[in-house]
């Protein structure tokens, strides 16, 4: 299948949770199908515009009113969101960085006016790919605009419009899906979930030598343990790095327990100089600091879909410390984490949680399910299935459309 995708973030490198989320299930598409993704990415962005990693064709086309949107946003004006509009307006132009004609055509929500209207038979199969519940995701953790009631009814009637107009939609755990369905009437048989994943080539146990490495590059001594948080710079992120910073690690000073916290959320800790704390900020190496790692957090009490640090961090070997809110879309990785809730946080971190790797144990069965390759295959998988239904019931649609136009003659 030749399948097309659309993103408003640049996906390579994978940086953060968005971009790591589609950059692994189209890596894993292209496993056995031809895949091109347009990035539409703001004007200062220095990538390649066109360029092919892991079997993956990715055209980055830049766009000056994404940084508007943002500016607008961080200024508490309008939201993110509104570059949609922009992004609809240029839908011929920015088409054109696709090549071909599409069985697949998948677009995030910012981007579903490139998903069209429904055709006949050998029409593209449009394809909502929902990160989150956006609309839920606003409430509960979006920026803090002036009428953001009023805001937030506009993103419910944007995606909505996006849900009606789509074959299938892409959701990132069960509980997604089903809100869906509520929220948006959406039948059953158009949603498919892919759950967030880990990627298998990075996230695996560290070597004794290279864990010895990591540790001493970050100023870690001998039995020092540590515990590592890596996150982007939004809100619900912030949130959970506010619980370790403020309650849990100062409820284990003298412990010999140290944060070591990586990605953007670290702007947030503004200068903290705490002897517990070791600030990466973000970082092209995740291995390096999964190596140096003993557990992994999830401190998260809010947001939607799923959070990409808990499979990944398990899939490193690491003991998996998460709120319960942070099991969610990870059912069958449930026992295999201390799942704590905030309050209890710093007794499961003083309790120094091992993980398989360090008990010579094998990873846990389920986990080999959650690999971005394994998603993307299964994910294909979907897609032909429903691409085969979608073209017998178009054919049926042109053949009844047909024998109607004769009648009319007639």
């Amino acid at each position: 299948m030749l399948i097309h995708g659309a993103t408003d973030n640049d996906i390579h490198p994978p940086r953060f949770g968005g971009a790591q989320r589609s950059f692994g299930l189209f890596r894993g598409l292209a496993r056995r199908h031809d895949v091109r993704v347009l990035c539409v990415v703001p004007n200062r962005n220095r990538g390649a515009r066109d360029e092919r990693i892991d079997g993956v064709a990715i055209a980055r086309r830049k766009a000056w009113y994404t940084s508007l949107a943002w500016r607008l946003e961080r200024a508490r004006v309008a939201p993110l969101f509104l570059a949609a509009h922009g992004h609809a307006a240029r839908r011929t132009a920015l088409l054109t960085a696709l090549p071909g004609a599409p069985d697949v055509m998948v677009a995030d929500l910012h981007l579903a006016a490139l998903l069209g209207r429904s055709g006949g038979a050998g029409a593209a199969l449009r394809v909502l790919h929902a990160h989150n519940v956006e609309y839920d995701h606003f409430r509960a953790a979006g920026p803090a605009l002036a009428m953001s009631g009023a805001w937030a009814a506009r993103l419910r009637a944007m995606e909505a419009r996006a849900a009606r107009g789509a074959d299938r939609i892409v959701a990132a755990s069960d509980e997604d899906a089903a809100r869906l369905a509520t929220l948006y009437d959406v039948p059953a048989e158009r949603l498919i979930v892919a759950p967030n994943g880990y990627d298998e080539r990075e996230a695996r146990p560290a070597a004794a030598e290279a864990r010895v490495r990591a540790r001493a590059s970050l100023g870690i001594r001998g039995d020092e343990y540590v515990a590592l948080f890596v996150a982007s710079d939004v809100p619900h992120n912030r949130a959970g790095l506010a619980l370790l910073v403020e309650r849990v690690m100062p409820a284990l000073a003298g412990e010999r327990v140290r944060l070591l916290v990586v990605g953007s959320v670290a702007r947030a800790l503004d200068g903290r100089r705490e002897p517990w704390l070791i600030a990466a900020g973000e970082t092209p190496d995740l291995g390096a600091v999964l190596a140096a790692a003993d557990a992994g957090l999830n401190p998260v009490l809010a947001g939607g879909g799923s959070n990409i640090k808990l499979p990944t961090t398990l899939a490193a070997g690491l003991a998996v410390i998460t709120t319960p809110h942070g099991t969610r879309g990870f059912a069958p990785l449930a026992p295999h984490v201390t799942v704590a809730p905030a309050d209890a946080f710093a007794d499961a971190l003083r309790a120094r949680p091992r993980g398989w790797a360090a008990d010579g144990a094998p990873a846990p069965a389920p986990l080999a399910a959650y690999a971005w390759g394994a998603i993307g295959e299964r994910l294909g998988e979907a897609f032909a299935a429903a691409l085969g239904r979608s073209h017998a019931a178009g054919a049926a649609h042109d053949a009844d459309e047909a024998e109607a136009g004769r009648r009319r003659r007639a």
